[in-house]
C-alpha cells in the first residue's frame, strides 16, 4: 500500500506527535533494565583553583578609620565606599593633601551628603 505522505512528511508527523505527547504530559517512561545506583557525593579537589568567600563590607568597622592615612582595604569597609570611591579618595588625598574637614570629602567625585552622613561616625581626621 502506497503512503500518501512523503518520507520527510512522515518524519515531521512523527516528531509533531512526539512533541504533542510531551507537551500534554502523556509520556511513556520505559524503566531501565537495571537500576542505576547513585554514588555518594565526593569532594572534588582541584589544583590551582581559588575559592572566593564573599565578605560584606557594609558592616561597620570595629574602630574608626583615619581618612587621611587609611589604605584602600580600610576605606572599602566604610558603608557606601567601594573600590572605585576608595581609589578616588586616595587620589584626591595625594593631589590635594589631607582632608581638613569631613565636608572636604564632597570634593571627591561620587561622594555626597548621604555618604558623608553614613560614615561620619566611623571616620576620623586626626
Amino acid at each position: 500500500m502506497k503512503s500518501w505522505l512523503s518520507p520527510a512528511q512522515e518524519r515531521g508527523l512523527i516528531i509533531l506527535i512526539a512533541v504533542a505527547l510531551v507537551a500534554t504530559g502523556i509520556v511513556i517512561f520505559l524503566p531501565s533494565l537495571r537500576p542505576h545506583r547513585l554514588d555518594p557525593l565526593q569532594p572534588i579537589e582541584l589544583d590551582f583553583v581559588n575559592v572566593l568567600i564573599p565578605t560584606f563590607y557594609d558592616q561597620e568597622p570595629s574602630e574608626n578609620i583615619h581618612l587621611n592615612t587609611a589604605p584602600l582595604e580600610d576605606l572599602i569597609k566604610l558603608p557606601g565606599i567601594g573600590a572605585v570611591l576608595g581609589e578616588r579618595i586616595i587620589a584626591y588625598r595625594e593631589q590635594h593633601g589631607p582632608f581638613k574637614a569631613l565636608s572636604d570629602l564632597k570634593q571627591v567625585s561620587g561622594i555626597g551628603d548621604s555618604i558623608i552622613t553614613r560614615i561620619q561616625d566611623l571616620v576620623t581626621l586626626d
